[in-house]
């Protein structure tokens, strides 16, 4: 037996064993007391169902861990490559084989019914093929295979990229199957589930891949590999962080759900998360800077680190497992959950929150980066406007109250609320967004990896710019403008956005990647165009208000659209301080769209027109360049930008990052 297959299954067996102790002891303190009804299933079902559970849980954890560790991490031409995506598709097809287990299990589980019972093997197929759950399970073993499928064949970094999408896509039929994604009983939550257990696959199986795998490493790569998971790792645990917390607190529901089996498991699986944390800090003042000085003495350190790391996973792995059998206070204590929220006036729009987990990860990740990255170039030496760092705080600010604040809570049940949100996002976020030049900021910032890796300059270079190329011409993202109002009011997108926590991710990211690339289209040129689009880019203008007045007058004829049994017309109630009627707004979705379509627009034709000029001082990066050119944001060129200044002050003056004066 190769010594790294016997590391890895040695660092398995560590994390299972903890786990499945963590989850025996879960369930005979009381955790799992619930179980008792099911007194015809007998005992293989009652423990069998959470052990195969964990089991699917970490083989799936190593198999995507492994896939984004290869990705991120490791050189696409070197040996550790090939090992990490061997191992990735050894784990899914684990993760197929406790997949199918856990199908069948449930099947008796849900029917009541002891294993091998007559008529159960019929029963079992018709529960495949005619229920929900049934169908859910099926699809997920058979995402699981087909990954296996993938990285065997597919061992390139495209096909591993594809591998990582599939595999994280397999995750989904078990988060519509979960007990906190709602069911009637409980809220919708889909996208928490979904991005808790990326969160804590990529945490996990990307560390279990670390260990086995570390002999596979060069000498001089093991510190950067092991930074460049440290890097995955801190994104994971901020995701678990925000996803757990709001998760938990929707189960337990209210301070009398402290006292239940559910809130005690849930604080263990929070001290073993606090745990993890303080090994995160360990490694990364401690251990990384120890690999700095000495790499192969500081290995045998790092190692001893992570594999108490994984004993600590394994067990919150157990706990998370037996908290899955656990139903929830919230659940139980409430019955059904039957919230049709109301804004009752414009204070309380504003005051009123519904925090959501992906949205509010996004934003905080957002302004984190950007200033890191503002930090970074300050310490070279580099200028960058503080205007461009003020709007992208208001936009990241706009954007995480429309989707956490009262707005959220409205748009459930009111359109014109609903069209607000999406208003907002699609015509105002991005005019804070798109002049604070993101990408700019990152290629000046970030270093490119000369490895063949994929990190963040890889996937602007490769992704993000491309795509600003090609929506360059207004014409194009107009249609897509056009596109996105139809999908967004003249499909089932409507009502699931309404609904469902992944309809309303979907509805708000359709809105801001179309706002922004038309936002970037019509308010700067990009690099190649000249001055003489302005008046293109004046008729794209004019083009977007013709949409937003055909879809408000659309809206004004039919303010109750939502397609069920929450209509009701919006009526805002204004508080008497402000001596508006109701019937001012009689038909306020229309005459919403039209107000914030009316104001964005004229704002960016403002800046078309009216380019905003740079500091006295300060000229054109080319001779001849157009006035175009020194707009609200300039063209993207990080060489144009930065590069001539920088080489010539080799020892980071003020100047540097400056562009260049004639």
């Amino acid at each position: 037996m190769k010594q790294s297959t016997a590391r890895v299954m040695a660092a398995g067996a560590i994390v299972l064993g903890c786990g499945v102790l963590a989850l025996v002891v879960s369930y005979y303190t009381g955790a799992g007391s619930e179980t008792g009804i099911l007194n015809r299933t007998g005992q293989a079902v009652v423990w069998g169902l959470p052990i195969v559970k964990l089991g699917f849980n970490v083989t799936a954890a190593c198999s995507i861990g492994s896939l984004v560790l290869a990705l991120f991490a490791l050189p696409p031409e070197g040996k550790a490559f090939s090992q990490a995506v061997t191992f990735a598709g050894v784990s899914a097809a684990l993760w197929t084989a406790a997949g199918a287990a856990m199908s069948f299990l449930t099947f008796h589980s849900l029917a009541n019914l002891p294993l091998f019972s007559e008529g159960s093997d019929t029963a079992f197929v018709s529960f495949l093929t005619d229920v929900d759950a049934g169908r859910l399970s099926a699809l997920a073993v058979l995402i699981a295979a087909a990954v296996t499928v993938f990285c065997f064949t597919a061992r390139t970094q495209q096909g591993t990229s594809l591998a990582v999408l599939l595999a994280l896509a397999g995750l989904v039929p078990l988060a519509l199957n979960s007990h906190a994604t709602g069911s009637g009983t409980h809220p919708d939550g889909t996208v928490s589930v979904v991005m808790h257990m990326a969160a804590a696959a990529v945490w996990l199986g990307g560390l279990l891949a670390l260990v086995g795998l570390r002999r596979s490493f060069a000498a001089a790569t093991v510190t950067t590999v092991v930074r460049r998971y440290s890097t995955l790792a801190l994104v994971s645990f901020v995701a678990l962080a925000i996803s757990g917390l709001l998760a938990g607190w929707a189960g337990i529901g209210s301070l009398d759900g402290l006292a239940t089996p559910y809130a005690t498991l849930l604080a263990a699986k929070s001290a073993a998360f606090i745990v993890l944390g303080i090994f995160g800090v360990l490694h990364r003042k401690w251990v990384l800077a120890a690999l700095e000085r000495n790499p192969e003495r500081a290995t045998l350190t790092f190692t001893r680190l992570a594999v108490a790391e994984l004993a600590v996973m394994g067990a919150a792995s157990g706990m998370a497992a037996a908290l899955a059998r656990t139903p929830p206070p919230a659940v139980t204590g409430t019955g059904v959950v039957d919230e049709t929220p109301q804004i009752s006036s414009i204070a309380e729009a504003f005051s009123s929150w519904k925090p959501d987990p992906l949205w509010s990860l996004l934003c905080g990740l957002a302004v984190f980066l950007y200033l890191a990255g503002l930090r970074r170039l300050r310490l070279r030496g580099g200028f960058w406007p503080a205007y461009r760092t003020v709007v992208w705080l208001l936009g990241m600010a706009l954007l995480f109250i429309v989707t956490n604040g009262g707005l959220h809570v409205a748009q459930e049940s009111q359109i014109s609320a609903h069209v607000l949100t999406q208003m907002t996002i699609t015509a105002l976020v991005p005019l804070f967004l798109v002049p604070a030049s993101p990408l700019t900021l990152a290629e000046l910032t970030v270093q490119r990896r000369d490895d063949g890796t994929i990190g963040a300059a890889e996937v602007v270079t490769a992704v993000l710019r491309p795509m600003l190329a090609l929506t360059a011409a207004p014409v194009i993202p107009a249609m897509g403008l056009a596109a996105t109002l139809t999908v967004l009011y003249y499909t089932p997108l409507l009502e699931s956005s309404s609904r469902t926590q992944s309809g309303y991710a979907a509805m708000t990211s359709l809105a801001l990647l179309s706002g922004c690339l038309f936002t970037a289209s019509v308010i700067r040129p990009f690099p190649g165009q000249r001055a003489s689009a302005l008046t293109t880019r004046l008729l794209a203008l004019g083009v977007a208000a013709v949409l937003y007045g055909l879809h408000g007058w659309a809206l004004a004829q039919q303010p109750d659209q939502l397609p069920d049994a929450r209509r009701q017309p919006w009526q805002i109630s204004v508080d008497p301080a402000f001596d508006v009627s109701a019937a001012v707004g009689a038909e306020p979705a229309g005459m919403a769209m039209w107000f914030l379509a009316a104001g964005t627009l004229c704002v960016a034709a403002a800046v078309v027109l009216f380019p905003v000029r740079r500091k006295a001082g300060v000229a054109d990066n080319v001779r001849g360049e157009s006035a175009a050119a020194r707009e609200l944001v300039p063209a993207a060129d990080s060489a144009a930008v930065a590069t001539p200044e920088c080489e010539a002050h080799p020892n980071g003056s003020p100047q540097a990052g400056r562009p260049p004066e004639s």
